[in-house]
């Protein structure tokens, strides 16, 4: 890295700008996405909305444009199309889970433990490459420490965050067991998984504990904390080792290179210095004379020794520290709830504290929308113009209507799917013959044919032919399209008011 800033600081500072650009619009994704998309509409020429402007064929549904129906698509996919009934569902899991309030990992807290760990990891690992890879040279054993400090960071990582999100998990059920035992055990603790899908209010009767249990567990769990007890304990101990090993390896061969430095007895009585050849001294001072050195060679060797194992204690109270904090980090954000991220996510990941928040973000996208829409609109009946047309391109759609036939279609299609389960609920059971005895009756097949029919009166003639149990059902579900029809009116009202 040092070389590449050294030779290439151009590239090197480039490549640091595009990966900091890079992080932001990561940060910042959904807002960087609705810029690009209004400046693209809006784009002289070559944009979006030029090249709908020439598209003046009518869509198959009355009364609309293609390219206006394009346009609203696509501004159709900044809007999460929910009623208030579902964003609260979604609430009321997460309070009942015990986590309404929290939020995911932010993606700087990933950054800053992924890179606290790999420079701490960095350290020992060098020192184990020149083990790991024996006789490399020491490029190889630099590239050999980059990867085991990889693993070891990513092993590190993944282990603590998972520990903490286990011991966020197990202290809640903890607490749901207090508060059992506190009541007297009136209740079961859980009585029966409660997934997002079903209605939230199925256990409202149930105590707080019990409702928290039914989303989070029962059973509290310390395995993968255990694990990683283990494995930083393995991993600080192990590093230490090696450190202390090379460390007693070097001060070895400074000590014996020290030794052969000193003086040397001659054989006649005399003494020749190592580091001069004219001094001469007696053999009881040349002794005297090592004895000091060596006596200073060793107390120099011993405060190495010490200073360099303090060191290590050091860095493995480091070391130790990161994970703790890594699991501090797992333990105060993520989720409790089987299915919380799922209704954090469905709910805007905590963009929206209430349903009237909702509201407000959906009408400023519905205000660009329509914006969009008319300047649209405009354009079509001048290129309608100027090319000599016939001036029939002129409509009075907008945003808001194309949203009400999309909810429309949706509730539909919401009541189709109703009826296809009652078919097959049916069919598993005795099937309703009227008439004919070889051919049964659904109310599949009833709901079909009173919607081909076009007349009021026809329908009402048709359904006095039908048995009371298909007659019933037939009446509920009509009551409730209506019901459903007139609740998603009454949502867009309020939505674009």
């Amino acid at each position: 890295m040092k070389e590449l800033f050294s030779t290439y600081p151009m590239a090197a500072w480039s490549l640091v700008s595009v990966m900091a650009a890079g992080l932001m619009i990561m940060l910042m994704w959904q807002k960087m996405k609705w810029w690009w998309h209004n400046t693209w509409y809006s784009f002289p020429i070559i944009g979006k909305l030029s090249s709908l402007s020439g598209d003046i064929n009518r869509a198959q549904e009355p009364g609309w444009f293609k390219g206006e129906r394009a346009l609203c698509r696509d501004y159709k996919k900044f809007i999460q199309i929910q009623d208030e009934y579902d964003f609260n569902e979604k609430i009321t899991y997460l309070t009942k889970a015990g986590d309404l309030g929290r939020k995911e990992t932010p993606i700087w807290i990933w950054l800053l433990t992924i890179v606290m760990v790999f420079v701490e990891a960095m350290g020992f690992a060098y020192v184990l490459a020149g083990f790991t890879v024996p006789g490399a040279s020491e490029n190889t054993q630099q590239y050999g420490a980059l990867g085991i400090a990889f693993l070891i960071s990513v092993i590190l990582v993944a282990f603590t965050h998972l520990s903490g999100h286990e011991l966020f998990k197990s202290s809640q059920i903890k607490q749901a067991r207090r508060e059992r035992a506190e009541d007297g055990r009136k209740h079961k603790l859980a009585t029966g998984l409660v997934a997002l899908a079903k209605p939230q209010s199925i256990d409202d009767e149930q105590p707080s504990y019990t409702q928290l249990a039914n989303r989070v567990g029962s059973h509290p769990s310390y395995k993968i904390t255990a694990a990683t007890i283990v494995f930083v304990a393995i991993v600080a101990v192990f590093a230490s080792y090696v450190r202390g090993t090379v460390l007693e390896q070097q001060l070895l061969l400074e000590t014996t290179g020290k030794t052969s430095q000193l003086i040397a007895p001659t054989s006649n009585g005399l003494e020749l210095s190592a580091k001069t050849d004219s001094a001469q001294l007696p053999i009881a001072d040349v002794a005297e004379q090592n004895k000091a050195e060596q006596k200073a060679a060793a107390e120099g060797t011993d405060n190495q020794r010490h200073g360099g194992w303090g060191t290590f204690v050091v860095l493995a109270f480091v070391f130790v520290f990161l994970q703790i904090l890594g699991v501090i980090f797992g333990f105060r954000w993520g989720f409790a709830g089987r299915e919380s991220s799922a209704a954090h996510r469905a709910i805007g990941e905590g963009r929206y504290s209430s349903y009237s928040d909702v509201r407000v973000h959906y009408q400023e996208i519905a205000d660009a929308a329509q914006a969009k829409l008319e300047s649209l609109q405009q354009k079509m009946m001048l290129k309608d113009v100027d090319d000599g047309g016939s001036n029939d391109v002129h409509t009075t759609k907008t945003f808001r209507d194309f949203m009400e036939e999309e909810r429309s279609n949706q509730t539909k299609e919401r009541l189709n799917e109703r009826v296809h389960s009652a078919q097959r609920t049916e069919n598993e059971s005795a099937p309703v013959v009227v008439n004919d005895v070889h051919k049964p009756m659904t109310i599949e097949a009833v709901m079909m044919q009173i919607d081909e029919l076009n007349e009021a009166q026809a329908k009402r003639d048709y359904m006095s032919t039908l048995p009371a149990d298909l007659l019933s059902q037939a009446v509920a579900l009509i009551k409730e399209r209506k019901a459903a029809d007139a609740a998603a009116k009454a949502d867009l009202d309020g939505l674009f008011d």
